[in-house]
């Protein structure tokens, strides 16, 4: 457990660093618009271990979302996000728990499960946070349709830069 401790300490701060200073100057849009954003660091709270407390999983994402709001100058969206995306975690973990259950100090990455599985995990938890954090962002469905599509192109470009660093670095906790 000591071991994903310190995983889990050095990839809050990567994620953060790479948020912040590279992927933050990341954006592209059309019409006065920004539609695409790539955000990396829900892949902090995804990959926590299955055994993490739920009030710590929403505490860490609180910490986490407040200090990228902090250096983004979004006045607590990326928090409001990354708490629901941490919400919603124990709700999607039982929802794609395979029958013979979750081994006992299993991580949630595609070693402990498999690719398909995290894929599922990953797009659909991804997939709340980009829509809940657009809806934040507009603070209104008026604009519902510029909502989903500036989550569908995040989305996807999030999920491959998400899946790339999972293949690239391999965790196993």
């Amino acid at each position: 457990m000591d071991r994903a401790i310190t995983n889990s300490i050095i990839r809050f701060i990567l994620l953060w660093t790479l948020q912040v200073f590279i992927l933050r100057q990341f954006v592209w849009g059309w019409g006065g618009q920004i539609y695409l954003q790539v955000h990396a660091y829900p892949l902090f709270i995804l990959l926590l271990p299955l055994r993490t407390s739920r009030l710590l999983v929403l505490t860490l994402a609180f910490a986490l979302g407040l200090a990228i709001d902090w250096f983004s100058e979004t006045l607590g969206m990326h928090a409001a996000a990354l708490v629901f995306t941490a919400f919603l975690r124990a709700p999607i973990l039982a929802l794609l728990e395979p029958r013979e259950k979750y081994a006992l100090n299993a991580a949630p990455t595609k070693v402990s499960q498999n690719d398909a599985w995290f894929f599922r995990y990953a797009g659909l938890l991804m997939l709340a946070h980009l829509f809940f954090y657009f809806s934040v962002e507009a603070f209104t469905f008026v604009y519902l349709k510029a909502i989903v599509l500036k989550t569908i192109v995040s989305w996807v470009a999030s999920m491959g830069f998400i899946l790339a660093l999972v293949y690239i670095f391999n965790p196993k906790a």
